[in-house]
């Protein structure tokens, strides 16, 4: 009896561990195979996911940027920044941190209403000298010198007269003026510089200086 439990135990050690070896000595092959399935259905899953996000992303009516793209536009427009805002600061003895606040809010209207931001800041020159509390005889105000009274509606969507000494504010209404006058008269900048300056119809050396500026400006961008 006893050594009949004893020979069952042995067999049933020789067949676990026969089976054991069995798994050891499977082919590499097959392993292989059985981790790229199992890593190929991870990717897929992955791949799945990223496109399901992405069709929902498109539904929704908003563009992926790479993040290299959004980088490298970022750094030119950082680089941008600094090239006007030095050339504002050595030519019109403007204080670095205001220079570099009304380049970026020039920048930014620019984009808004299409209009470039050399020809927004050479606006700027001419007629406040980046002076942002200037106020003309006839009551134009701010940077732009924007006339309240000419454009009262535009003038109520910024707060009041008042709000036109805000850098921002005005900035944002007179590039909205300038790219309403460039409208108005098909895209001729001269007539459009002309209406703003409110010298339409007269014999003004304004669109000029102001020319004179935007070439500068736009070398400044160019060159540093």
């Amino acid at each position: 009896m006893e050594f009949t439990e004893c020979l069952k135990d042995r067999l049933t050690l020789t067949f676990k561990s026969g089976l054991l070896g069995a798994v050891m000595l499977m082919p590499t092959t097959v392993l292989a195979q059985s981790l790229e399935t199992a890593h190929g259905q991870e990717a897929a899953s992955i791949a799945n996911t990223v496109t399901v996000a992405t069709i929902a992303t498109e539904q929704r009516g908003v563009t992926l940027i790479p993040a290299d793209t959004a980088s490298a536009a970022a750094l030119a427009q950082q680089r941008k920044v600094t090239r006007l805002s030095g050339h504002i600061q050595t030519r019109y003895r403007v204080p670095e941190h205001k220079a570099r606040q009304i380049v970026a809010e020039a920048i930014r209207s620019g984009e808004i209403h299409q209009v470039d931001p050399e020809l927004i800041l050479a606006i700027i020159a001419v007629e406040s000298t980046f002076k942002e509390r200037a106020v003309s005889r006839v009551g134009a105000r701010g940077l732009m010198q924007v006339m309240p009274g000419s454009h009262s509606r535009k003038i109520r969507d910024i707060g009041g007269s008042h709000a036109l000494f805000d850098p921002a504010k005005n900035i944002h209404t007179g590039s909205r003026i300038l790219a309403s006058y460039l409208d108005d008269h098909s895209g001729n900048l001269r007539r459009a510089l002309l209406n703003y300056n409110g010298s339409l119809g007269t014999r003004s050396s304004f669109p000029d200086k102001v020319m004179r500026i935007y070439r500068d400006l736009r070398r400044a961008t160019v060159e540093g």
